[in-house]
């Protein structure tokens, strides 16, 4: 649905506001729906919204490494770097990921929103076949 809006509305400029609203909001919208589905039934399976807790978890266990900097020492800091080792390469990744993805809606623009349904089905079709 969003990339319909997204193609049908055309290139976001300013010009319309409400144009840009509709399908920000249908983006966050679809946003909820992937997170709720996930816990409600596929709560067995990894996590498909992993970033946000990631990254505030990476900030969490910095500030921790920070204070112990200035002095302290013990298990929270272990801890802390054990996770940013498995954490932040994820992040570089994700970043990286964003930058492909940036680059290449400057090439296709509004078209690039018709992917992920075009992925999403195609994994749907290979599912199906198991």
């Amino acid at each position: 649905m969003a990339a319909v809006a997204a193609i049908e509305m055309g290139s976001f400029t300013g010009l319309n506001p409400w144009a840009e609203f509709v399908v920000g909001t249908t983006l966050v919208t679809a946003m909820g729906l992937q997170n709720a589905m996930q816990r409600m039934h596929l709560s067995s399976a990894p996590p498909s919204t992993l970033m946000t807790g990631t990254t505030t978890q990476v900030m969490i266990d910095l500030t921790d490494l920070t204070d112990l900097a200035l002095g302290a020492t013990g298990d929270v800091r272990a801890s802390a770097r054990g996770r940013l080792r498995k954490m932040v390469p994820a992040i570089l990744v994700f970043a990286g990921g964003c930058g492909l993805a940036a680059l290449v809606y400057i090439l296709v623009r509004e078209w690039f929103f018709a992917l992920p349904p075009v992925l999403a089905l195609m994994a749907l079709y290979v599912s199906m076949g198991r």
